[in-house]
């Protein structure tokens, strides 16, 4: 017998990252305010941190533009209704909201950061 339904299965239910590349990705996207700042610059523009300053390159630029293009291609692999919260939860260090189970916020993260991880080559 057939049947009518058809089943998701979990997300990230296999999924495994390796613990650095794991942080690798969670760190250029809690990074992507400064990745933002250099994607928008001119090259040759002088960019001041607190301690360093360096001349943006057109390479840099066309680097950091392509990590922020990897990100967005890597959230769209969660659904609309968690992309916020993940984000926050990353960059901003916020608790997840209150429309689902703490562990499929969890889920929908690590999803989001496999597919950060193939998106920037790291597996």
């Amino acid at each position: 017998m057939e049947s009518k339904c058809e089943y998701i299965d979990t997300p990230a239910r296999d999924i495994r990252l390796p613990r650095e590349v794991y942080y690798r990705c969670l760190w250029t996207v809690r990074d992507i305010k400064r990745i933002r700042e250099i994607a928008d610059a001119a090259p040759g523009v002088l960019l001041s941190d607190s301690e360093d300053q360096r001349i943006v390159t057109a390479e840099v630029i066309h680097k950091a533009a392509s990590d922020i293009g990897h990100i967005r291609k890597a959230i769209e692999k969660v659904p609309d209704e968690y992309r916020d919260g993940i984000m926050n939860n990353i960059v901003n260090r916020e608790p997840f909201g209150d429309i689902a189970h703490p562990n499929t916020w969890k889920r929908w993260k690590l999803v989001f950061l496999h597919a950060l991880a193939r998106e920037l080559d790291l597996i």
